[in-house]
């Protein structure tokens, strides 16, 4: 271990040791600290923290003054000694990719070797928070066979089929192409594979991408595993001090997941719902904008120990879709305030500990969208006292009046013990307004609470509060202080 992440380790054993006892203590000359407290909150440098990142890495480290002014505490960096300095600079925080050095899979002596020399440039750094093993690495595996097998290579053969001079050739190929489609269609991998490459060869050609076949991807995926976790134990082992965190696509089963999660201290998902029903983002049967409370919730699931920081929508997908000249603007527009801001409240109510945002590179600046989330993460680091505070001892229960629909999404709620005094998070996640009453708030009766955003105050009485909520909002009710 270098002498300076030696150093580190003793002053952060220092430190732990005195915090209890109520002490303040200097920031930590060597490098930032991070731990979790038992609610999985992060505590930085011994400040209890709900994390606001930024995934984009900007070539003008003025935006980084813009971006700390809105409230973000960590962005995506190179591994750069210059930008983490120009990144601390501002009072921000940083993770940097290990990229696929974290798979001890293939080429193991190497790889290790390069770990550790990123560990020694850059572990110790003051800005570094974490580590971030390869994004979507799980549902990667699956997706490059799958993209390929089944869009991309039937066309390949139609269109090279559609060159032959023989009509009759031309047309036996389409028959076998269909039929590939159909055994797809079915689950019927590995022949429709053989089929393919023997499509392939009738037309004189290889089959271009031999590596790619949904049949082996559950090997692949296995192995992967088994490389990423023997990586994150190694980078432990030489770097205890920093965490590591791995982003999920929605995809992929809980099971699955939890073993992938074996390689990592912090987990996510990156989820990108709106508008609601204009995307193919996810495929879990909810597709509103109340998708992100539901992988927030299967984040937890696949790993119930470890904080959830969750991936967020800072884009449109007709900025995505755009190069493809298929865009229907309503079903791909940029999303609006209200679902920016229900998102990442969806995601708070559900577990999440920090949002993180993702897309900005695709977006104009300055932009209304861009305006939008600097806005948000302006209210969301305001908030801090809430969000990073303790559940309260109460455990409120909620209800909503009758409607005409089946209201299978409802109102969600969560109480934050702020210095002593309860705060409520709520949000609706049915695309209605709905009445909803708040009950077994007895042991703070009388107390009134204040929603600045939405201008309204509700009071305790006989231990319920009673409000409406618009369709996807949200409600921040603060306690009113009997002095206000």
């Amino acid at each position: 271990m270098p002498r300076c992440a030696s150093l580190r380790s003793a002053s952060q054993l220092f430190r732990r040791a005195l915090i209890p006892m109520g002490l303040v203590i200097a920031i930590n000359a060597y490098g930032a600290e991070l731990h979790f407290d038992s609610d999985r909150m992060a505590v930085i440098n011994g400040q209890r923290t709900f994390v606001l990142g930024l995934y984009e890495m900007f070539d003008d480290p003025a935006v980084y003054d813009t971006v700390a002014k809105a409230g973000f505490n960590i962005v995506h960096a190179p591994a750069s000694t210059d930008v983490l300095n120009q990144i601390k600079s501002r009072g921000l925080f940083a993770w940097i990719q290990t990229g696929g050095l974290i798979d001890l899979g293939d080429d193991r002596a190497n790889r290790e070797t390069q770990l550790k020399s990123l560990v020694d440039q850059f572990g110790s750094h003051p800005a570094l928070l974490t580590w971030e093993v390869p994004d979507e690495a799980l549902w990667n595996t699956w997706y490059a066979p799958v993209q390929w097998r089944m869009l991309d290579e039937p066309l390949q053969l139609t269109t090279l089929s559609s060159g032959k001079n023989s009509k009759r050739v031309s047309s036996e190929t389409r028959n076998r192409i269909d039929r590939l489609k159909k055994l797809y269609a079915a689950g019927e991998y590995e022949e429709g594979e053989k089929e393919a490459d023997a499509i392939w060869k009738s037309l004189g050609k290889e089959q271009p991408h031999p590596e790619l076949s949904i049949g082996n991807s559950a090997a692949n995926v296995e192995k992967l595993r088994a490389g990423m976790v023997e990586g994150y134990r190694y980078l432990k082992s030489i770097d205890a001090d920093n965490s590591v965190w791995m982003n999920h696509a929605p995809r992929n089963q809980i099971a699955t997941l939890a073993a992938f999660n074996k390689g990592a201290d912090i987990v996510g998902c990156d989820m990108y719902p709106a508008p609601s029903f204009g995307h193919d983002h996810s495929d879990i049967a909810d597709q509103t904008l109340s998708a992100v409370g539901a992988y927030t919730d299967r984040m937890q699931l696949a790993s119930p120990n470890k904080p959830v920081w969750m991936v967020l929508q800072a884009f449109g997908w007709e900025d995505i879709l755009k190069s493809e000249g298929a865009i229907n603007h309503a079903r791909h527009r940029r999303p609006e305030p209200h679902e920016l801001r229900f998102m990442a409240y969806d995601a708070i109510v559900h577990g999440a500990r920090g949002v993180l945002y993702w897309g900005t590179t695709l977006i104009e600046k300055p932009s209304k969208l861009w305006t939008d989330i600097l806005a948000l993460v302006r209210e969301l680091a305001d908030l801090q006292p809430v969000l990073s505070a303790p559940a309260a001892a109460i455990r409120p229960v909620v209800s909503v009046g009758e409607t005409w629909g089946s209201v299978d999404r409802t109102v969600q709620i969560m109480a934050k013990d702020v210095d002593g005094q309860v705060a409520l998070i709520i949000v609706n996640e049915w695309n209605e307004r709905l009445d909803y009453r708040v009950s077994g708030l007895e042991a703070i009766e009388g107390q009134s609470f204040s929603d600045a955003s939405e201008k309204r105050q509700v009071t305790v009485a006989s231990g319920e509060i009673k409000s409406t909520i618009r369709a996807y909002g949200v409600h921040v009710l603060q306690p009113v202080k009997s002095s206000d």
